[in-house]
């Protein structure tokens, strides 16, 4: 098996292992526990550990946002008659992305200033998981690559 191969390996079972303990310690540990431990935190451990989460929730949301609002706001002509006789639904989608996005925020940041748990769990959990994916998706496309040199010159 080649380097790379046990490389891909070794990156799988790594996000895999870490993803499972994450997801254990940060949801099933606190379910058998007290979530009010986080209120007892002073406001500057409390502010240290949400902002760098405030800004990437608000970022992201802020960019559904944005999408929805790029949607609304743009003025097309259709380029073909035939595509504006059917239903364009697009408005009402971006409509609803932008009404969505809002209330996230609102919620999330309501959330913070109550120093709920949860607040800062799902976002923290979501990026968490979703770079942990990545690895795992560049270790099976590591695994799965195949090699075009020929058997004798690997």
């Amino acid at each position: 098996m080649s380097r790379a191969k046990i490389y891909g390996f070794l990156a799988c079972i790594i996000s895999i292992v870490i993803g499972l303990l994450f997801f254990y310690y940060a949801f099933f540990c606190v379910l058998n526990s007290s979530v009010k431990e986080i209120e007892n935190l002073n406001n500057y451990s409390y502010y240290s550990i949400s902002v760098p989460i405030v800004l990437v929730t608000l970022s992201i949301l802020g960019l559904g946002f944005w999408i929805g609002w790029t949607i609304l706001s743009i003025k097309v002509v259709p380029p073909m008659p035939e595509l504006g006789e059917k239903k364009d639904y697009a408005r009402i989608k971006a409509f609803f992305l932008c009404l969505f996005t809002l209330l996230l925020a609102i919620l999330f940041l309501y959330g913070v200033y109550i120093k709920s748990y949860w607040s800062l769990a799902i976002p923290a959990a979501t990026v968490t998981l979703v770079i942990l994916g990545m690895v795992f998706w560049v270790g099976t496309a590591i695994i799965l690559t195949r090699s075009t040199l020929p058997d004798n010159k690997q």
